[in-house]
């Protein structure tokens, strides 16, 4: 299931209050940001974050999907979001923690210099 377009325009309003903070959160938190509970919570967010990847990757933007991390992995996103952005050419996902770390760094930078 997707979010609903309510629920997506909520996720868009607190992932850009999240950049212009400069505050990035666990999936848990941005579900519980937008008030999604349930077994499927995070996934839901999951599927919308992609979209929003190869929206952003389309526009030549950065990718603001790497505002949200995983609890297992602090600061970074789940390697399911790196196992994505190597499916869609985005980045080169070796599963080397400290590559990920500077390609989220990078693009936290390239969205906050853009607010």
């Amino acid at each position: 299931m997707k979010l609903t377009l309510n629920e997506q325009k909520k996720a868009q309003l607190i992932l850009e209050i999240l950049i212009q903070t400069r505050r990035p959160v666990s999936y848990n938190e941005f579900a519980s940001s937008l008030g999604l509970s349930g077994p499927k919570k995070i996934n839901r967010i999951v599927l919308w974050l992609e979209q929003l990847t190869i929206e952003d990757m389309r526009a030549r933007m950065p990718i603001r999907a790497c505002m949200v991390f995983s609890k297992h992995t602090p600061c970074v996103p789940s390697s399911g979001f790196f196992i994505f952005c190597a499916r869609i050419g985005l980045y080169d996902w070796q599963n080397n923690y400290s590559k990920a770390l500077i390609f989220i760094e990078t693009q936290q930078k390239a969205l906050y210099s853009t607010k």
